[in-house]
């Protein structure tokens, strides 16, 4: 009789399930887990440091100014006590914060309409015509690029002097059309997304440059205009120098310029002040009212960037790999 045969299967071991595993990952990722590991503690490590400092700036409006010492750091306090913040901030000088929030508002879009319509015509001329000075003019774009902004602010003084226009809010908004970040960036981008021999065919049959840019190169550009919309709002939401050199007037001031102020005339932030008008229940503006107005002037270039994210990454990485 024929002897039957019977095989036996033993479990894998504990470490060879490993193995695979790790062999698994190796060839899913191209990572090694020990690497991928140590980045992923870096990166923990730089979240935590980068976010701490705004993690506390949205606890402390939920805290009055003893508890700002009394409590430790992180340490919530009442949602209560961030509306009666506010209701301390609208009482200084008859509700002068709303004007400032408004002021920064306006000056940004004005200062971003303006911006956008000089540097996207600007970078594609720069890359579609061809003209003599084209080259001499992209230099001098670099190299205002690299003149530190602070070499032009006696130049900028003298000119708004004469043109009449300082303390006014167009010594925040004409400034702001000159903008040769964009201007450059826009040229790299027609220049990578525009190929010659599309420009050539839209030519021979008889489209003109500017309807070339109308229908060609505008629709192309919605990524690099989201990209040099978030710049260009965050740098001018931000203006703080400006608006204290070129605005005299609080009635035209900014909120940053404002919350320089009420850091300046408030006694409980600066011991020294003795300006900072107070309510009739005799409290003083403090460290967590000004906390509620460094969220106030935070949360716009927060909010712009979450909902164009993905714009601004494709605009970004955009021209990145040519084919």
């Amino acid at each position: 009789m024929a002897t039957q045969k019977t095989f036996t299967t033993s479990k894998p071991s504990l470490f060879k399930t490993i193995e695979g595993i790790i062999k698994h990952w190796m060839f899913r990722t191209g990572i090694d887990p020990i690497s991928y590991l140590v980045r992923l503690v870096i990166i923990i490590i730089l979240v935590v440091f980068f976010l701490t400092p705004l993690a506390w700036l949205f606890i402390a409006t939920t805290k009055t100014n003893p508890q700002m010492v009394e409590l430790p750091p992180l340490a919530i306090g009442s949602l209560d006590w961030v509306v009666k913040g506010w209701g301390y901030l609208l009482m200084y000088f008859d509700g002068i914060i709303v004007r400032w929030i408004a002021n920064s508002f306006n000056y940004v879009v004005l200062g971003l309409i303006f911006s956008l319509c000089t540097a996207i015509p600007a970078g594609f001329v720069l890359a579609v015509i061809p003209f003599r000075a084209r080259k001499i003019i992209l230099w001098t774009t670099l190299i205002m690029m690299l003149v530190p902004g602070d070499a032009l602010v006696l130049p900028m003084y003298i000119e708004l002097f004469y043109m009449k226009l300082i303390n006014t809010p167009w010594a925040l908004i004409l400034p702001a059309s000159s903008f040769p970040v964009g201007v450059y960036l826009t040229f790299q981008y027609f220049k990578s997304n525009l190929p010659p021999d599309l420009i050539g065919a839209a030519r021979v049959d008889g489209c003109s440059y500017f309807d070339l840019f109308r229908y060609i190169g505008l629709p192309l550009a919605k990524n690099i205009i989201g990209v040099l919309a978030f710049t260009n709002f965050a740098a001018l939401w931000s203006n703080f120098f400006a608006a204290n050199l070129l605005i005299d007037s609080q009635i035209y001031k900014t909120l940053p310029a404002g919350i320089s102020i009420i850091v300046s005339n408030c006694a409980a932030v600066l011991p020294a002040a003795t300006r900072c008008i107070s309510p009739p229940d005799g409290h003083t503006i403090g460290r967590s009212e000004v906390a509620i107005l460094g969220v106030i002037s935070t949360l716009p270039v927060l909010i712009i960037y979450l909902l164009a994210q993905r714009l601004i990454i494709r605009g970004a990485t955009a021209g990145a790999i040519k084919e």
